[in-house]
């Protein structure tokens, strides 16, 4: 059980702990006073008479069109209805379970002005496995409001969840099944519930993990094909991690790890600039990593909500904010940027891959041939991966320029944060089958070089021969991507499995 006793509670950690490992979730009745506190403020200000968006008046264009009391009273519910457009395949089920509980992050601070009802409403949704279906696909909206919309519109029974297999059910049914009622949402909690940085920061920890493995899996890859080539050490020599940066060093104690024991004698007195330069690739990915989870940390604690309720304006008056600090362009930029350095891993590769096809480069038999001239050896490989580097190129251009406007120019600046860690996500699909090509080419190139490599190399190419075969003579190679493709998946990628 985590308790959240105050704000810094909901870290990293936290997140991690609730929407990967189904941990269940507390609120300390000291943060919840201050949700009660945050209400009556919200409450006063409104009984006043202080014009509020989204409460009092209309949303986007329409935010200078008052509404009538009765009105007031619907549209909370109607902008959870009425926002809720995208379609197509869920978000991964971490990934929602993640945007509830960081939605919370608001609501704690008291700067929301929702009750505390809605909290402990949520809080108990997590706990008991609520899991909405929010779909993937039109998410181009300023901020998160459509993923919110489609997530938080399931707390008053419309919409889907997911079911414990994963299939869609009707969220009022869930909730019956529960014997809970659906909840009734108050005024500005509608719009509470859809505005704010929620779905960026908890996709972004799905896409950051993705990643991460990647990197690991990359530089896994990386010491096989030194190895296999028979490229010096001088690249990764220690004394060049001393004054590098952080991920340039990591990387370089990495591959010695992978490469303790090895014998291998080296081919050339110089290997080519894709074998020399992976400690600069991989460290500057590494260092991107380090950048984008920090910008993700910074996001959970930060409030993103609008209109923003401030208790004290300077001057002992409380007041309501209209903000734009619903757009997050810092973390968007530091994922776009990650999507660049993650691309480069991939290109490297399908280089470090050409060049072992070179018996100038390895002193192997050409393209890596059992019996070269009637064999095609993993030439082959290497005209697969020449599509898939095509593709991660194209995805790595910067989509959060792609923006536009929308409600008659009101809203007409959009941060595009789900497309852009959408097209991570894809680079790093095409990345783990370049990646894959490589690994099952450096393996035959090992058995052909027939050394003693080093110890996290001959574990990995160990492995790989429990599943695939020795290349003793040309066979459809297809087969044997496809089991490494799942080889890789299970090892590397357990959110994947």
């Amino acid at each position: 059980m985590i308790t959240l006793r105050m704000l810094s509670d909901l870290n990293w950690d936290a997140v991690v702990a609730v929407a990967y490992e189904q941990e269940r979730l507390d609120i300390a009745p000291e943060l919840l006073a201050k949700v009660r506190q945050g209400r009556e403020a919200f409450n006063a200000l409104i009984y006043a008479g202080s014009p509020c968006y989204g409460v009092t008046t209309g949303l986007g264009r329409l935010s200078g069109t008052d509404l009538s009391p009765e009105a007031r009273d619907a549209i909370s519910r109607n902008i959870l209805l009425a926002r809720a457009v995208a379609f197509g395949d869920p978000l991964p089920r971490p990934v929602v379970r993640a945007m509830m509980m960081l939605r919370l992050v608001n609501f704690l601070s008291g700067q929301d002005g929702v009750t505390s009802e809605l909290c402990q409403y949520i809080t108990a949704r997590l706990n008991d496995d609520f899991d909405p279906f929010v779909p993937s696909v039109g998410h181009g909206f300023a901020a998160d409001g459509t993923p919110n919309a489609h997530c938080f519109q399931t707390l008053i029974g419309e919409g889907r969840v997911l079911n414990k297999h994963g299939e869609p059910v009707a969220a009022a049914t869930a909730l019956s099944t529960r014997g809970v009622a659906p909840y009734a949402p108050e005024s500005k909690e509608g719009l509470a519930l859809i505005n704010g940085i929620t779905a960026l920061p908890a996709y972004a920890i799905y896409a950051h993990r993705q990643v991460s493995a990647l990197h690991d899996f990359a530089t896994c890859v990386a010491a096989v094909s030194l190895e296999a080539v028979g490229a010096p050490k001088d690249a990764i020599h220690p004394v060049l991690a001393r004054g590098n940066s952080t991920g340039i060093t990591k990387v370089i104690d990495r591959l010695n790890e992978l490469l303790r024991g090895s014998t291998v004698t080296p081919h050339k007195l110089q290997a080519a600039v894709s074998m020399r330069i992976i400690p600069q690739v991989h460290g500057a990915h590494a260092d991107a990593l380090d950048q984008v989870k920090s910008g993700i940390e910074q996001t959970i604690m930060t409030f993103s909500g609008n209109p923003m309720l401030v208790e004290d304006d300077g001057e002992g008056q409380a007041r309501l904010l209209s903000v734009g600090s619903f757009h997050n362009q810092h973390l968007v930029n530091l994922i776009e940027y990650l999507a660049i350095s993650t691309a480069h891993v991939g290109c490297l590769s399908e280089r470090r891959l050409h060049r072992m096809m070179d018996e100038d480069q390895t002193g192997l038999n050409p393209q890596l041939a059992p019996r070269p001239g009637l064999d095609a050896g993993m030439v082959v490989a290497h005209k697969a991966c020449i599509d898939l580097v095509a593709r991660v190129r194209m995805a790595a251009q910067p989509l959060s320029l792609m923006t536009s406007e929308t409600s008659g120019g009101q809203e007409d600046y959009m941060s595009m944060a789900l497309p852009v860690i959408q097209r991570l996500l894809e680079i790093v699909q095409h990345g783990i089958a370049l990646l894959s090509y490589e690994a099952l080419a450096g393996c035959v190139a090992l058995d052909q070089r027939r050394a003693s490599y080093g110890e996290g190399v001959m574990n990995f190419h160990n492995l790989v021969r429990q599943h695939i075969a020795p290349l003793d003579q040309d066979r459809s190679p297809g087969q044997d991507f496809e089991v490494m493709h799942r080889l890789v998946i299970r090892e590397f990628f357990p959110d994947m499995t």
